[in-house]
This record gives C-alpha cells, sequence and structure tokens, in this order.
C-alpha cells in the first residue's frame, strides 16, 4: 500500500444558528440559517512511513480533519481512508489501527484512578495481550518516571498528563498516529527527546506520524513534507526544502553577526567602513547586525566579517540568516488571500 491515509473532496460545515432562531423557525418564522464551512474539498495523500505535517491559522480546519480521520466525525460528503479503510463505513476497523493524541488531551481519563490503572484501562479495552507489561513499556517510552505511576491522575503537572495522553495514544501499537497539538506541557527537555521518538517513528520505520501543531520550528524539525490548509481548503503541500524555497532573497542572502554589548562603542569605526562594501542594507539591533550582501555573496560577507573584528567588534557569532518557516507559511497564506 502506497499511501495510508487518502483524503478526496472533504466537505465538513455547522449548524451555528442561534437557539431562539431555531425555535422560532418552528412557528413559522423566516430566519437565515447560519452554517459556517469548516473544510470546503480537501484533498490530500499521506504516504505510508511519512511525518506528515498539518498546519494552519486557528479555524482553518485543522482539528476537524483530524476528527474525520479518527471517525469522531462524519463528513457531510467526500471520502477518506485510513490504510485503506473507509472512516465512515469501516469505522471500527480505522480505530484499531490508529492511535490519537487529540487537542483535549486530558478527555478520557478517570481523575480518581492512578496513571497506570488509567492504561491499565485501556490496554483491557483494546485486548492487548499481557495488558500490564504492555502498559510499562509505553510508559518507559514516554519517560513518566515511575514514582509517579501511582499518582491520581489530578495530581499529575500539566506535562505528566500529556505524557500519559502520548502513552495512550501509542499504546495499541498503531499504524497511524494522530498527533494534535503534542508537545503542549511539555518541557523543553521532553521535547527534544519527542522529536527524536518521531523521526524514529516510536521504532517502526513504517508508521505513519500525522502532526497538526502550532509550532512550527518541531514541524521543521521532524515533517518530510507539510500541508497548509486555510478557510477549509489545502493551500499547498511540499516537503520542508521545497517551502524554504519560497524565501525571498532579502531573507536567504541576509547575514547575522552578533558581538559582545561592551565593544558596542566600536561601531562608530565599524559603520562608515560597512557602507564602502557591496552590502545593499544593514540594521542594528542591540548587540546584533543584519546585514543583506548583494548576490548572497559569502565572499563578501567574511569581508564584512573581517573588518568588523579588525574594528574591534567583539564578535560572538556570524552566520547566514535562518529560515523562519512561519514566515513562509504567512508569506503563502498572505498570497492565497490576495488572489482572493
Amino acid at each position: 500500500m502506497q499511501f495510508s491515509i487518502e483524503v478526496d473532496n472533504l466537505k465538513k460545515s455547522y449548524d451555528k444558528t442561534r437557539f431562539r432562531d431555531k425555535v422560532a423557525m418552528l412557528f413559522g418564522a423566516k430566519r437565515a440559517k447560519n452554517r459556517v464551512i469548516a473544510l470546503d474539498g480537501v484533498t490530500f495523500r499521506v504516504k505510508k512511513g511519512e511525518v506528515f505535517g498539518f498546519l494552519g491559522p486557528n479555524g482553518a480546519g485543522k482539528t476537524t480533519t483530524v476528527k474525520i480521520l479518527t471517525t469522531i466525525l462524519v463528513p457531510d460528503s467526500g471520502e477518506a481512508r485510513v490504510m485503506g479503510y473507509d472512516v465512515v463505513k469501516e469505522s471500527l476497523e480505522v480505530r484499531k489501527i490508529i492511535g490519537v493524541l487529540p487537542e483535549d488531551s486530558q478527555r478520557g481519563f478517570g481523575w480518581r484512578l492512578t496513571a497506570f490503572e488509567n492504561l491499565l484501562f485501556y490496554a483491557y479495552a483494546y485486548l492487548l495481550p499481557n495488558p500490564r507489561e504492555r502498559v510499562k513499556e509505553v510508559l518507559k517510552l514516554v519517560e513518566l518516571e515511575e514514582e509517579h505511576w501511582d499518582k491520581w491522575y489530578q495530581r499529575l503537572s500539566q506535562g505528566m498528563k500529556q505524557k500519559l495522553a502520548l502513552a495512550r495514544a501509542l499504546l495499541p501499537d498503531p499504524q497511524v498516529v494522530f498527533l494534535d497539538e503534542p508537545t503542549r506541557g511539555l518541557d523543553i527537555i521532553f521535547v527534544t527527546k519527542f522529536r527524536d521518538m518521531i523521526r524514529n517513528k516510536f521504532g517502526d520505520k513504517d508508521k505513519t506520524i500525522f502532526l497538526s501543531t502550532h509550532d512550527l520550528k518541531f514541524v521543521e524539525e521532524t515533517c518530510d513534507r507539510v500541508a497548509i490548509i486555510n478557510r477549509g481548503r489545502i493551500v499547498t503541500i511540499k516537503s520542508i526544502e521545497e517551502l524554504k524555497t519560497l524565501v525571498p532573497n532579502t531573507i536567504k542572502d541576509s547575514y547575522v553577526l552578533e558581538f559582545d554589548k561592551r565593544s558596542i562603542t566600536k561601531l562608530n569605526d565599524f559603520i562608515p567602513k560597512l557602507r564602502e562594501l557591496d552590502v545593499e542594507w544593514y540594521q542594528v539591533d542591540d548587540h546584533k547586525l543584519e546585514f543583506l550582501v548583494k548576490g548572497g555573496s559569502l565572499e563578501i560577507a567574511n569581508e564584512v566579517l573581517r573588518t568588523a573584528i579588525s574594528c574591534g567588534l567583539l564578535v560572538c557569532s556570524f552566520h547566514r540568516k535562518e529560515v523562519d518557516i512561519e514566515e513562509i507559511i504567512m508569506r503563502i497564506l498572505k498570497g492565497e488571500e490576495d488572489a482572493n
């Protein structure tokens, strides 16, 4: 099977008509129904074994798409398949092969059950062989310390609750894992480890990860491809590298030179010489100098560095300006809005 997720022309809308207007319509009053379109013909494919990012602003349709693919919602029209199973007609088969970390990750846990008891409940529900051993495996995988296994759920920290929700998603060893805002509440150290877990597909290279998040840095570090959705429609689907090609030259040809604040007075000697070099523009922000080199020439950039040092600036770092995926996505969305 080439694709683990296949989505064709999905459409979904919600009735937002006020209750009092609905009552009035029952008695013959004429009121306009207020329907909000969440998905308007969404189509995409996710390859087997791929880490697929799903990005967009709030209200773009991300969570609605995830809920349809995980059989929580039924679309108005269109089709969606997970590992070949129709999410509407074969929803039970879909549920057997997926793991889900929902946006509301605390839903479904017993507050006066321990972390271990909560997972054991789901292990029995999944009819897993050796349920206790499997619970121990996933708790260790998400690095929830053993000292917290016997704590009531309500006494766990936000980060611990998120780890437990992640453990629940991985419990049945799913073929496809849906992660909706998975880094929420996690500490910085574990986020780094979690990134490596995703890149490693949780130990199974054939596992597919569907990642919906606002953490663009996390997406850049983990995803193979990214789909951008806005107003219920897919704007573009590209690899991270392809997205970076959309960066304008004003970013690609820019360099950043950071210097020690103690040498800031040396800027008075450096700036006049900077104007003599082939630099199209520059700006100084506290202890950081950003400048644009004509044609992105590394030779000219190095000359700027040599000049800065000769003028007495204490250079801390020097590098090409990093590509900001968030800025790229905003440019794509703005271009789409302008086109409409």
